[in-house]
């Protein structure tokens, strides 16, 4: 075969707000080729049982899987006969997560949508946003999809915000050196080359793909949000009693990787919806 080189460099909006082409060129089949060969049905199960204890779903629930890529959770959270809606801007993965819907009649539906423009009115009983799918625009698209999902959910409904631990990231750009993120599928890897700017509270990095002898580039950027902010902003979309979980499902420390944020709408679900109130 010939080797073809195809390198793009897409520099990001001032800011550090991606702009749409970057979301595009980050979160694309080839996200879903290298990340769904190191989530394997035992890592997924996994994660879905932390989602499914942390927003106390029940099987015959409606859950909207937000950003929901190629349908990694929301297929897991389907198995467990909950009514699954997952919506993503990338068509292609949506595309991916709807065969695999079907092919194993599964109670999950999956669309194209953008979050900023997320008008449900109180159709599900819970949401999540999960492994790391939160904060690659701006401060206030952030802050517009929170309270699209706050009118999503019914009373008493649960969010459920999977986000990264910035105590962690900052312990590990103290160095000052890039960290470093592989997948590699035979051949073919992608490489994030991830650093962490504390002045903007941001995660930046670089990614170089090569699958197919196709060498690319693009960057994502990704804002990091403390305990505190985070509690902030869930609480001026209008939901409360927010509550961090961290690495596991466990109560959160600062030096878990990850950080869990639960949240829940204002008053009790309606008679037969699923939740628990």
């Amino acid at each position: 075969m010939q080797q073809t080189e195809e390198i793009r460099r897409t520099p990001l909006a001032d800011g550090g707000r991606m702009r749409e082409t970057d979301l595009d060129e980050v979160f694309d089949t080839d996200y879903e080729y290298f990340m769904s060969s190191g989530h394997d049905r035992e890592f997924n199960r996994a994660e879905a049982d932390i989602a499914v204890r942390a927003g106390r779903m029940k099987p015959g629930m409606r859950v909207l899987d937000a950003a929901c890529g190629y349908g990694r959770i929301g297929l897991e959270l389907a198995r467990r006969g909950i009514h699954v809606h997952g919506v993503d801007r990338n068509p292609a993965l949506v595309a991916s997560a709807r065969t695999r819907a079907g092919e194993q009649r599964l109670p999950a539906v999956f669309d194209a949508a953008d979050l900023r423009e997320l008008d449900a009115d109180g159709a599900y009983d819970a949401a999540l946003v999960w492994f790391t799918s939160f904060g690659y625009s701006s401060d206030a698209d952030s802050r517009l999809i929170l309270s699209n999902l706050r009118g999503a959910l019914r009373p008493g409904g649960r969010l459920l915000l999977d986000i990264l631990n910035p105590a962690h990231q900052r312990a590990l750009g103290s160095s000052g050196r890039p960290q470093l993120g592989l997948q590699r599928v035979g051949p073919d890897f992608m490489l994030d080359e991830v650093t962490f700017d504390a002045a903007r509270n941001r995660l930046e990095s670089r990614r170089t793909v090569v699958r197919d002898r196709i060498l690319r580039e693009c960057r994502w950027s990704l804002r990091m949000l403390t305990p505190d902010e985070i509690e902030q902003w869930l609480r001026e979309a209008g939901f409360t009693d927010v509550q961090l979980l961290g690495d596991g499902g466990l109560p959160f420390e600062p030096a878990h990787r990850r950080m869990l944020a639960v949240a829940r709408t204002p008053g009790h679900s309606p008679a037969g919806a699923g939740s628990t109130g």
